[in-house]
């Protein structure tokens, strides 16, 4: 059997484009919604992750600071402690030189030609001296060896006159010595080996 078509050619087309027409559209419509959904979705979940990332990077920055203020406090207490330390090895250091002071007054004394009558060593390392001398050259000689010692900054004499003891004539003397400090070979613990 034969069909025969008797509508004219342009009615049928037109027909058959809007119908094709409407399905690109609705087709059309739903690949933008799902391209729409599926970069919504894409950005949620980076959103989401970067999030995630900054909240753990947050944690860890909070926890981070909490090390680091004990460092810096364990730190202060170091710096604290070594600051301790070095007063106590000054103090140690300077705990015997008045001993070196009162030494180097004693081994530069001319043995048998002066006598001391008064010694007095103040908290500065002053030293106050009154005696008498066998004569002039004695005392002269006791002072020029005291001004060549490391551990004496001055000697300066304020007072000589001619004295008489036992029928003998010897010199009279008062002088100050001033002291200087002086470290020699410091050892670890803070003590002079000089």
């Amino acid at each position: 059997m034969i069909k025969i078509n008797l509508l004219p050619q342009q009615k049928r087309t037109k027909t058959t484009n809007i119908e094709k027409s409407f399905v690109f559209f609705v087709l059309g419509v739903l690949l933008v919604l799902g391209s729409v959904f599926a970069v919504d979705y894409f950005f949620s979940s980076q959103l989401a992750e970067l999030n995630a990332s900054v909240s753990k990077k947050t944690q860890t920055k909070t926890l981070l600071e909490k090390e680091v203020a004990k460092v810096n406090q364990t730190i202060q207490e170091l710096q604290d402690i070594d600051g301790r330390i070095k007063i106590i090895k000054q103090v140690r250091l300077r705990q015997g030189l008045p001993v070196k002071y009162i030494d180097e007054v004693v081994i530069n004394i001319p043995q048998n030609k002066l006598w001391f009558e008064k010694f007095n060593v103040d908290a500065n390392g002053n030293i106050a001296l009154s005696g008498v001398a066998l004569d002039n050259q004695a005392f002269v000689s006791f002072v020029e060896r005291l001004r060549l010692s490391k551990y004496i900054a001055s000697v300066d004499t304020r007072r000589t006159s001619r004295r008489e003891i036992d029928g003998l004539g010897l010199v009279s003397f008062e002088c100050s010595v001033k002291a200087q400090e002086y470290f020699e070979n410091i050892s670890t613990n803070g003590t002079t080996n000089g």
